[in-house]
C-alpha cells in the first residue's frame, strides 16, 4: 500500500476515533453513519462499481433490491473493527471484500434447509462439531455464516462457487465473502454492540 492510501486511511481513522469519543453521537448513530451509509473505501473511486456489485449479488440470490447488499468490515471502512485487528488498515493484497445479504427470505430458506439436513445428519467430526455450535451462536444474533455450514452441505458449495466467481477481477483484487442477516434489525444491533464495545475499549486506552 502506498503512502498516499496510508494517509487517507490514517484520517479516517482519524474521524472515526473522533465519533466515538463525541458522546452526542450515539452508537446507534454511528453504525448508521459510517457503516450502513457512503461509499466503501475500496469503491471511493468508482462509486457505480459498488452499485454493481450489489446487484450482481442481489441478482444472484432474486433479491428486489440491491440495497438489500451491504459492504462492511476494513473494504467499506478502509479499516478494520473486529476486535483482534482493529485499525488495521485495508489491503487489496490480504483483506477480504465482506457483504452481506439483509432478507428474512433468504434467511429463512437456509434456515430451513439446514434444518433438514442436520435432523438427517448421523454424526460430525469435531471440527463438524465445533462450526456447527459457532453457527447456532451466529444464528441466535440473526445471522447465518456460510462459512460454518456442514462441509457436505450443497447449497455451501454453491454459494462459496458463486462468490469466487465474482472475486479476483471486476470488483477488485480481493476475495469477496459473504454472510446473511435475518433483517436490518439483526445487522445494526450485532453492529450497535460492536461500536458499544470498541468505544469502551478506546476510552481505557486514552
Amino acid at each position: 500500500m502506498n503512502n498516499q492510501n496510508n494517509d487517507v486511511i490514517n484520517q479516517r481513522i482519524k474521524i472515526f476515533k473522533s465519533a466515538l469519543g463525541d458522546r452526542s453521537q450515539t452508537d446507534h448513530f454511528i453504525v448508521q453513519k459510517y457503516i450502513t451509509h457512503g461509499t466503501p473505501y475500496i469503491f471511493k473511486d468508482n462509486e457505480d462499481l459498488y452499485f454493481d456489485l450489489k446487484y450482481a449479488i442481489a441478482n444472484k440470490f432474486g433479491l428486489k433490491s440491491p440495497e438489500m447488499v451491504r459492504m462492511v468490515g476494513s473494504a467499506k471502512l478502509g479499516f478494520s473493527i473486529s476486535p483482534k485487528k482493529v485499525w488495521k488498515h485495508f489491503s487489496e493484497d490480504d483483506s477480504d471484500i465482506d457483504m452481506v445479504i439483509i432478507s428474512r427470505s433468504i434467511f429463512e430458506s437456509f434456515w430451513t434447509e439446514l434444518y433438514d439436513f442436520n435432523i438427517d445428519l448421523t454424526s460430525r467430526t469435531e471440527r463438524e462439531q465445533k462450526n456447527y455450535n459457532a453457527c447456532k451462536n451466529y444464528f441466535f444474533k440473526g445471522w447465518l455464516r456460510p462459512d460454518l455450514f456442514p462441509f457436505n452441505f450443497g447449497k455451501r458449495n454453491e454459494w462459496f462457487d458463486f462468490f469466487k466467481s465474482i472475486s479476483y477481477g471486476k470488483y477488485g483484487k480481493p476475495k469477496i465473502a459473504g454472510a446473511i442477516y435475518y433483517d436490518f434489525s439483526f445487522f445494526e444491533k450485532y453492529h450497535i454492540k460492536n461500536i458499544h464495545n470498541l468505544r469502551e475499549e478506546t476510552i481505557k486506552d486514552v
